[in-house]
């Protein structure tokens, strides 16, 4: 493994982690701005509950699942050390 391979793996790890996230709060603040927009119901604490909430959510539906992702990279980077240090 070189090192633009562990740069571009941290990349792909970094997007596996924050990916669910990041959609399912997009998903909801989209939502709840349209609803809000419909309604005329301008207050600001309903958005941020909400995606507060989803992101408890999806952090527990989708935890075992980023940190498995993690985990391979990390064990591909500390296997790889050896190879990375001699060239």
């Amino acid at each position: 493994m070189t090192s633009s391979e562990v740069s571009i793996g941290a990349w792909i790890a970094f997007a596996e982690l924050a990916a669910p996230l990041l959609l399912a709060m997009l998903i909801v603040g989209l939502v709840v701005g349209a609803l809000q927009s419909m309604t005329q119901i301008r207050e600001a604490s309903i958005a941020f509950i909400l995606k507060l909430a989803c992101v408890a959510l999806m952090t527990t539906l989708s935890g075992p699942l980023m940190m498995r992702g993690l985990e391979r990279y990390a064990t591909t980077l500390i296997t790889s050390i050896p190879s990375l240090i001699h060239g």
